[in-house]
């Protein structure tokens, strides 16, 4: 795992997307509370009587108290639309209008303020909300002081063009912070897809060196095994020992044989799912009817998914049904349907999960999208299974 790439308790990576936003928070209450002390500041040495001042502080501070409580977790809040933004929008208008009708200086919070409200309510509520916050107290300070009505409409104007100027910023940062945590998502969900890829490649390839290990080994011993008990048998004549011996190996020779051709890789190389079927089919030591409807196409991964599945079933057939016969049907529809029956002599419904085959047949096709089914009586066991195409 790369260095600095958190895990889950799974092993697993963690989508980073969560910190393309978040990461600039700290800053921005730093930012924020940067500017309230310095409007705090100001009020405080602005000429005007005390009662006024430390009203205008008191509700600078309540604010500030709202933001903490309120509007921080708003701020971060991914969901749509954000809890309390309302109370907050409530608390700004009744907290920072009546201050800055107080003591016009604290107009200068709006620098804190205007990031704020455009984070949190976007370009065009957010420039509702600042007129209400802008307008209003900066024009009415203005005429207090002693300003001409075109001097508070030019700086009443210029504020909110930088305000807009400040949204439309905001905006663009927000979109492509959004593609950034687009990017990042599909990249961790890529990377968990090579990792899938990965493991079942690595998966694939020891099943095939196993295969041909068991092949150039205990098939080629069992086999020698057979010849020599056969020579035997022909130079001493009829011995039930050496027939039993003789049967003895030959039973696990066919073990053996069955056990490489489920191990082997899927032989879809050159070939479609249809002429794979048709060369297990003639491979396996019983009778195998296969039947295709639909019209056959390519299926990319859906077509190592059913021949890898139809391997394991007929693997299990081998093993443990004791059949005299197998069919298998395959319906190229959408999803693409394939069930594998044999006339074996099934098994109880408590053990139709037990063993490993099963379980692993299940897990490839759900990891496929697809759905797996096993009905097994005392007349036979039948598998179904369902993969889309888009797999």
């Amino acid at each position: 795992m790369d260095k600095g790439v958190r895990v889950d308790e799974a092993g697993e990576p963690v989508a980073r997307a969560e910190n393309v936003w978040r990461r600039s928070y700290p800053l921005w209450d730093a930012y924020f509370a940067m500017v309230l002390v310095g409007t705090v500041a100001a009020t405080a040495a602005d000429e005007l009587p005390p009662g006024r001042r430390a009203a205008a502080i008191a509700l600078l501070v309540l604010l500030s108290v709202a933001y903490a409580a309120i509007g921080r977790a708003a701020l971060r809040s991914q969901e749509v639309p954000r809890p309390g933004c309302k109370i907050y929008a409530v608390a700004l208008v009744c907290m920072f209008v009546p201050a800055t009708l107080l003591a016009p200086v604290t107009a200068t919070g709006l620098a804190a303020l205007a990031p704020q409200v455009y984070m949190m309510y976007g370009a065009a509520r957010g420039f509702a909300l600042m007129l209400v916050l802008f307008s209003g107290p900066v024009g009415l300070g203005l005429a207090e002081s002693g300003a001409s009505t075109a001097m508070t409409a030019v700086v009443v104007a210029a504020g909110l063009a930088c305000s807009l100027l400040l949204a439309v910023f905001i905006g663009r940062l927000g979109h492509q912070n959004a593609e950034r945590l687009r990017l990042i998502e599909e990249l961790d969900r890529t990377r968990g897809e090579l990792a899938e890829v990965s493991r079942e490649a690595g998966m694939l390839a020891e099943r095939e060196r196993l295969s041909r290990d068991i092949h150039d080994t205990i098939a080629q011993g069992f086999t020698s095994i057979t010849m020599l008990l056969q020579a035997a048998e022909a130079e001493v004549g009829p011995n039930r020992h050496v027939e039993l011996a003789l049967r003895t190996a030959r039973e696990n020779l066919a073990e053996t044989r069955g056990l490489v051709a489920a191990l082997a890789p899927p032989a879809l190389d050159g070939g479609s799912l249809v002429e794979a079927l048709r060369r297990l089919a003639r491979d396996f030591d019983l009778p195998v009817d296969l039947a295709v409807t639909g019209e056959p196409r390519p299926l990319d991964a859906v077509e190592v998914v059913l021949l890898r599945v139809t391997q394991e079933a007929l693997a299990n057939v081998r093993k443990h049904a004791a059949a005299g016969a197998v069919r298998v049907e395959l319906d190229y529809g959408d999803p693409v349907r394939l069930a594998v029956a044999d006339d074996g002599r099934g098994f109880a419904p408590g053990e139709v999960e037990r063993g490993f085959g099963l379980r692993g047949m299940r897990t490839r096709v759900e990891r496929a999208g697809g759905t797996f089914a096993v009905a097994a009586t005392t007349g036979g066991t039948r598998i179904e299974v369902a993969v889309p195409c888009s797999a």
